[in-house]
């Protein structure tokens, strides 16, 4: 099955017939998303943080407000204030911030240049990233420009894009990708005021094949920590690590964890957030629905189920099990 989220259609050359937003209508789609947004801002004396994930709603928002600047063919200046209210809304992950000055030689620019076509749905320039951006290590680093760029990457609906954005993600921290860049995370794992970080790294590492395997197993140690946070960061790493074998940890997470906090980032990276192809969300489908139900499973968890399957499905069913089990049989 293909992917539900690939676009039909280029950002860059709106479909034929489409009908194109005016000023007023992209302006209404910003003031959408910054008041969906709850995400506080960055601490500038703070070595990490935490940047909230956002819920189904301010997902499709999100991508919704993508395609419509795009489509009004905003560039330059403008296009960047566009970006600096997408960047309000990030998705699951833990930013490492370093001391070191900004960038601002060549290679810096180049990056941002390139992540700014990026962050519009430029497949090409996805295709750059993944092959050149391990050329930035040293060169280019994470700046406030380069952190909104890649926060509308991350919360674009073209999984080509995400992963583009995550290894750009990747370097800018600068960790190398390779062994030693996991060694180095590793490193930083034992250190609780980074663990968040280190374990969402490792599942970035992992996604884009670096001793994939094996980083899975360290984050899947994590999934049991007495501290929530914890819990909820492995999860989160999980579903960027997105292989077959890490669906059923997130779906055991998602029925047996005791916080709510970690069952939401469970569906919600089995749904949306999370780096999986459409074939193994459709493969967690099959259990959504099974438990929608489970007189075990609570209200909340069941309201969940629902609405991630909606995001896989692209149905809207509501609590009509009877409905679910006969798309999922015409899915087989």
């Amino acid at each position: 099955m293909s992917d539900f989220w690939k676009p039909e259609f280029s950002a860059s050359q709106p479909r034929p017939g489409m009908p194109q937003p005016s000023d007023e209508d992209v302006v209404k789609a910003l003031v959408e998303i910054q008041n969906a947004s709850s995400a506080p801002a960055p601490s500038a004396d703070s070595p990490i943080h935490v940047v909230a994930e956002p819920s189904s709603t301010k997902w499709v928002v999100v991508a919704a407000a993508l395609a419509m600047i795009a489509a009004a063919g905003y560039v330059g200046r403008q296009q960047l204030q566009q970006l600096q209210q997408l960047a309000k809304l990030a998705g699951p992950r833990v930013t490492k911030r370093t001391s070191a000055p900004s960038m601002n030689g060549p290679s810096q620019v180049a990056a941002e240049q390139l992540l700014q076509r990026l962050a519009f749905g430029d497949a090409a320039a996805a295709d750059e990233v993944l092959a050149h951006s391990s050329e930035w290590t040293g060169k280019a680093q994470r700046t406030p420009k380069s952190e909104q760029l890649v926060t509308a990457a991350l919360n674009s609906p073209d999984l080509h894009i995400r992963q583009a954005a995550l290894q750009a993600e990747i370097v800018l921290d600068g960790v190398t990708l390779d062994e030693a860049g996991v060694t180095y995370v590793k490193s930083v794992l034992g250190n609780p005021q980074q663990r968040t970080w280190a374990l969402w790294m490792l599942g970035a590492l992992a996604n884009r094949g670096i001793d994939t395997d094996h980083n899975a197993k360290i984050i899947e140690t994590y999934l049991a920590d007495p501290d929530v946070t914890v819990r909820a960061a492995s999860v989160d790493a999980l579903a960027m690590v997105a292989t077959d074998e890490t669906v059923p940890m997130m779906l055991d997470r998602f029925r047996n964890d005791p916080s709510p906090v970690v069952q939401e980032r469970a569906a919600c990276g089995l749904a949306q957030s999370g780096m999986y192809t459409q074939t193994q969300r459709m493969t967690a489908s099959k259990n959504l629905v099974d438990w929608l139900d489970d007189s075990l499973l609570t209200q909340q968890q069941q309201g969940w189920a629902v609405q991630a399957l909606g995001d896989i499905s692209g149905q809207h069913f509501g609590n009509d099990v009877a409905a679910w089990r006969r798309w999922i049989d015409s899915n087989r």
